[in-house]
C-alpha cells in the first residue's frame, strides 16, 4: 500500500515514520520542510498537485499548526492549516477511494474533570485552534472512506523548541521552580504507541470517528510526577497551580474514553506508567546516540 505522510518531520509524524519502516511500507514522506518532499498543505494548488503526480492509496495527515497561541492571533492561518486542506484530501479520498487518516485533536471538553469522553460527547470550542481543528474533522469526515482520530500525543521530537514531554523531563532532572497544573485533564497517548495503533486501525478497516488516546485520564500534575518517579527524582521546587492562569483558554477536562478503538484494536491501549516509560526509553536511546557521536568526533 503506498501511502503519503503529511507533516512527517513533526513529532507524531517521525512516529509513524519508524512504524511504517518496521512494517514494510511503501512510504512517501512530506513535510513543509527537511522532508523528501517538500510541500506546505496550506497552498491547496501543490496539495493537488502532490495528490496527482504521488497517487497514493492511503492518506496520513499528521500535519497541524498546534500553537494555540499563534492560532489565537491569526485565525485565518489556523483555517489554513487546520482546516481548509482537510477539504482537499476529502475530495481525492472521494474521488480515488483511496484511505484518508486525519489526526485530529482532544481540546473540546470544558466539563467532567477526570471524566472520559467518547465520540459523542458534546463539544466546547474554547480558542482558534479548537475550532479549526474541530472543522478540519467535519471536512475529513465527508469521505466515506476516512479514519479521524482525536488523540492527544506525547514523546521526543529532538527539535531545539521542546515537546511537552522533553521540557518535563529536562524540568524533572535539573528540579527547577515550576508551577504543575492539577486541573488540566488528558489521556496523552506515547506517539509509538499510537503509531502502531493508527496503522492497525487501517489494517482493521476502520472509518469514521475514533478516539485513540491512552487508556487512563490524568493531570498534567500526575503526568510530570510519574516521569519523577520513574528516574527517581524529587520535585522539590514544584508547585501546584491551575490551567486557567494561562493568558488563552484553553479546554481542560481532556480525558477521552478509548473503549470503541480498543474493540476494533483488540488490545488494550497504554496506562500513564506505559506512556511515561516508552517515552522515557526513546530519550535515553537518543541521549546515548548523542554521547556516542560526540566521542566519535573527539576520537577522529
Amino acid at each position: 500500500m503506498k501511502t503519503l505522510l503529511l507533516g512527517s518531520t513533526g513529532l507524531l509524524g517521525q512516529a509513524v515514520v519508524r512504524d511504517a519502516r518496521r512494517r514494510g511500507v511503501e512510504l512517501r514522506d512530506a513535510a513543509r520542510r527537511g522532508a523528501r518532499i517538500e510541500v506546505d498543505i496550506a497552498d491547496d494548488t501543490a496539495l493537488r498537485a502532490l495528490l496527482d503526480a504521488e497517487k497514493p492509496d492511503l492518506v496520513v495527515n499528521c500535519a497541524a499548526l498546534v500553537d494555540m497561541d499563534l492560532c489565537e492571533r491569526d485565525p485565518a492561518l489556523a483555517w489554513r492549516v487546520n482546516a481548509r486542506p482537510l477539504a482537499f484530501l476529502a475530495e481525492w479520498s472521494r474521488a480515488s477511494g483511496g484511505k484518508l487518516v486525519h489526526v485530529s485533536t482532544d481540546h473540546y471538553f470544558t466539563g467532567g474533570d477526570a471524566a472520559a469522553h467518547d465520540e459523542e460527547a458534546p463539544v466546547s470550542l474554547v480558542n482558534e485552534y479548537a475550532r479549526s481543528k474541530f472543522a478540519g474533522e467535519a471536512f475529513a469526515l465527508t469521505a466515506e472512506n476516512a479514519l479521524v482520530l482525536r488523540t492527544s500525543i506525547v514523546g521526543i521530537r529532538g527539535w531545539d523548541q521542546p515537546t511537552f514531554a522533553e521540557w518535563a523531563i529536562d524540568m524533572v532532572e535539573s528540579d527547577r521552580p515550576v508551577t504543575l497544573f492539577s486541573d488540566a485533564w488528558s489521556s496523552s497517548i506515547d506517539v509509538a504507541a499510537f503509531a502502531r495503533a493508527a496503522f492497525d486501525m487501517v489494517e482493521a478497516g476502520a472509518s469514521g470517528l475514533y478516539n485513540l488516546a491512552a487508556c487512563e485520564v490524568y493531570t498534567k500534575e500526575q503526568f510530570v510526577r510519574e516521569i519523577a518517579r520513574q528516574c527517581g527524582r524529587n520535585l522539590t521546587g514544584a508547585k501546584t497551580g491551575s490551567v486557567r492562569t494561562l493568558s488563552t483558554p484553553r479546554a481542560h477536562c481532556l480525558g477521552l474514553d478509548v473503549r470503541r478503538a480498543e474493540a476494533v484494536l483488540g488490545y488494550r491501549l497504554p496506562h500513564l506508567a506505559e506512556v511515561v516509560a516508552s517515552f522515557l526509553q526513546q530519550y535515553k536511546e537518543k541521549s546515548s546516540h548523542e554521547i556516542r557521536h560526540i566521542a566519535s568526533h573527539r576520537n577522529a
